[in-house]
């Protein structure tokens, strides 16, 4: 059976037709139910020459004669009339051409200020509210049965124009809506009280698209907007967002003309309206939503285009201060996300312009009115609460410390800066993905890699997330050894080198030059540098880059690389390289916040704050009477440092400013004693340990571990002491002639 013809519409006009325009647009979009079949004139006028163009038909009726306009109301077919700025009383015969279905609005809340002055007469009356009327036509002025109406404030310093505009916007909306119920079937009349049938209104009349934009980033903004234009999407907006739509040539909603009131609070306070939120808010599946929309002449939203304003981009940027910093909270945008996301069962959410391309391509399967699939929209509700959740997540990471930067007086609560107890009841943290690994530290584990922003991040290779410079894609365990790598290097001091293989350094060394530091470093371990990732204090030039490419590594990390040394390990293609900056000479480390390091360990997770601190040598005590040589003192310092870099239980054995041997994660410390004395004479004989230094990360239990270095020519050792055995471990080191170093400070690492 084909489809009832839609009623036929003529429209009234005597003026420039910004309502005839709504009404057009209106009706392009399929919001009327109508066709818009006829506009007609009292006289010539900007509004009857745009219908022509537009391609409706036209009548120009000069004086609005009566009979005239009958006629042509008649010969059009003509089923209702609509008044948009009609400045006639219409007559008898005009009204019953249309059995009494004309309709007209009204710049006031009628039947306050009827006629042709009604925005001069309130503002001279001192009104404090004004608005449009939506009212039946009958023989006298203004004065039918009303429809709808709807307010808006009259602000201070309102002038003709500036109210004039305001309610122009609202009637954009409402004569519109009014339209549609009538062609609906879904107004009743009882003598000159006019009702809404809620139910047929909310069933019968069309359903609007509308899409409601306001994003901080315009990627791809407009290209998706022309595409919902072009499905007939009404596009709500606001602010930049609106500005940039019109400037593309697209036709753009105001907020403020579907909330009635401008925004305010320096635009703190634009779409905290329940003409937005109901629209977002409703669930199209419950009649009694649907029924409460018609009843408010709100119409629903079912896309939700928002993404936040850049607090992360403005907390980064040099010389923001409090203030700035705080007005870059967004209030309204996450509150229209979460209710979009909350109602995903009737609106799509998108706070991603990666996402565009899916839900056009959605959009735009079958006919075009193809609503987006509930999965679709189940997605993007989920994403939209992770955006609004890493958002938050963000400023409750950034604020304290600016607060008490700012010279607030905070309090002693947990978390709080200078508090007593440096950890807050919850810590939420909003990682952001860089990318999926092939796989974790097994094949048969997946994994991901993620970078944590904000102030308590760490530092290091990945803190910025920044891709390799060549190279396969980073493996779980490629990140892990170069993560342990500079962590190593951002101790060693000048030019230096170290080498890691599964966390653990198999060579590192202090020289002048970073290529001797390299050789040596290898020299210390050549078989385990096999596959290995090395980090380097300096950048690398052509002839270290021709001695790394030599042998097979994993990752090389350093604070740059010269372009003839990108050409040459460029001959590597699987060889990562990466950037830290923190690894040029003389660089200094941040210091570490107390929640910087996040480690699960089954079902709890440990926040502590990296073991960064650096050690001064010039508080250690002697704990043996003979004291270290000058070359003793920098091999325990050295000793010390690379020491806190291998796992426990760690030994680590120095000499000449090179690790000769380490032993690491034995279960005993005599057993990691061995390995390292076992480790420097396979690799560079008994000699080098003649004379060398060991570096112990905690106190010996007992002498047992102090006696196999001793037997095998070490001379002196750095350890934190503490232990209720240390006058043993002592006497052993005196008995043979060594000197023995007291930190104080213990450096586990599991």
């Amino acid at each position: 059976m084909a489809a009832a013809a839609a009623p036929r519409l003529a429209v009234g006009v005597s003026g420039a037709g910004s309502n005839l325009r709504a009404l057009a647009a209106a009706a392009a979009r399929g919001d009327l139910g109508v066709d818009l079949a006829l506009v007609f004139a009292d006289r010539s006028c900007p509004a009857l020459g745009w219908a022509a163009e537009q391609g409706i038909e036209t009548a120009l009726i000069p004086g609005g004669d009566d009979e005239t306009i009958a006629q042509a109301l008649v010969a059009a077919g003509i089923d209702l009339v609509a008044l948009a700025g009609y400045m006639r009383l219409v007559g008898p015969l005009t009204i019953a051409a249309v059995d009494g279905i004309i309709v007209n609005t009204h710049p006031s809340l009628l039947p306050a200020f009827p006629g042709a002055h009604a925005v001069e007469e309130a503002l001279a009356h001192g009104v404090a509210i004004s608005g449009c009327t939506v009212h039946f036509v009958d023989a006298t002025l203004d004065g039918g049965p009303i429809i709808a109406q709807e307010s808006v404030p009259v602000l201070p310093g309102d002038d003709r124009t500036s109210l004039q505009d305001r309610i122009r916007a609202v009637e954009h909306r409402l004569l519109p809506r009014c339209i549609a119920l009538l062609a609906a079937g879904a107004l009743t009349a009882d003598g000159r009280r006019v009702g809404i049938d809620l139910a047929r209104a909310a069933d019968a009349a069309p359903r609007p698209r509308r899409a409601l934009l306001s994003v901080s980033d315009k990627t791809g903004l407009v290209a998706f907007a022309e595409r919902l234009a072009r499905l007939g999407f009404e596009l709500v907006s606001t602010g930049g967002t609106a500005r940039t739509l019109r400037d593309a040539g697209l036709a753009v909603t105001d907020v403020a003309a579907v909330t009635g009131f401008p925004e305010m609070l320096d635009g703190r306070v634009k779409t905290l309206h329940p003409r937005v939120h109901a629209g977002i808010l409703a669930d199209q599946r419950l009649a009694a939503h649907r029924e409460a929309l018609a009843a408010a002449a709100i119409a629903p939203f079912e896309i939700v285009v928002v993404n936040l304003y850049p607090f992360a981009a403005a907390a980064e940027r040099d010389g923001t201060d409090l203030d700035a910093l705080v007005e870059e909270i967004d209030i309204g945008g996450p509150s229209m996300v979460r209710a979009a996301a909350k109602n995903q069962a009737s609106v799509a959410i998108v706070t991603s312009p990666g996402r565009y391309a899916d839900v056009i391509d959605a959009l735009e399967s079958g006919d075009g009115r193809t609503p987006i699939p509930a999965g679709l929209r189940a997605a993007l509700a989920v994403e939209a609460f992770r955006h609004t959740a890493a958002y938050d997540a963000r400023i409750a990471d950034e604020l304290p410390s600016r607060m008490a930067g700012a010279g607030l007086e905070l309090p002693d609560w947990p978390g709080f800066p200078g508090a007593s107890d440096p950890f807050p009841p919850t810590l939420t943290i909003g990682l952001e993905k860089v990318e999926t690994l092939r796989y974790g530290e097994n094949p048969h584990q997946p994994a991901a890699r993620y970078r944590r922003p904000g102030p308590n991040a760490e530092t290091g290779p990945f803190a910025d997330g920044a891709p390799p410079l060549q190279g396969k894609a980073l493996s779980h365990n490629n990140v892990l050894d170069a993560a342990a790598a500079t962590s190593i290097a951002r101790q060693l001091r000048g030019t230096a080198c170290v080498i890691v293989k599964h966390t653990n350094p198999c060579g590192a060394a202090e020289r002048p030059t970073l290529i001797d530091a390299w050789e040596v470093a290898l020299a210390g371990d050549p078989v385990s540098a096999f596959g290995g990732v090395v980090a380097l204090r300096g950048v690398v030039d052509g002839p270290l880059a021709e001695r790394l490419a030599s042998i097979f590594l994993e990752v090389v990390v350093a604070s740059a690389f010269e372009p003839d040394a990108l050409a040459i390990l460029a001959a590597k293609p699987n060889l990562r390289l990466l950037v830290d900056r923190g690894l040029a000479p003389g660089a200094m480390s941040p210091a570490a916040s107390a929640l910087a390091s996040l480690r699960t360990a089954g079902g709890a997770v440990l926040v502590t704050a990296p073991d960064a601190l650096p050690d001064d040598p010039s508080a250690w005590t002697i704990a043996t009477k003979r004291g270290p040589t000058q070359r003793e003192a920098a091999d325990l310092d050295l000793a010390w440092r690379l020491a806190r870099g291998i796992s426990s239980n760690a030994i680590a054995l120095v000499r000449d400013g090179a690790l000769i041997g380490m032993g690491s994660g034995q279960v005993s410390r005599v057993d990691a004693a061995r390995q390292a004395v076992d480790k420097a004479r396979r690799f560079t004989g008994d000699a080098a340990l003649a004379g060398a230094a060991c570096g112990s990360d905690a106190f010996f239990p007992f002498p047992d571990a102090v006696e196999v270095c001793l037997e095998a020519g070490v001379t002196a050792f750095v350890q934190p002491g503490g232990s209720i055995q240390d006058a043993r471990a002592v006497a052993a080191a005196e008995a043979a002639g060594a000197t023995m170093l007291m930190t104080g400070t213990r450096h586990f690492r599991h």
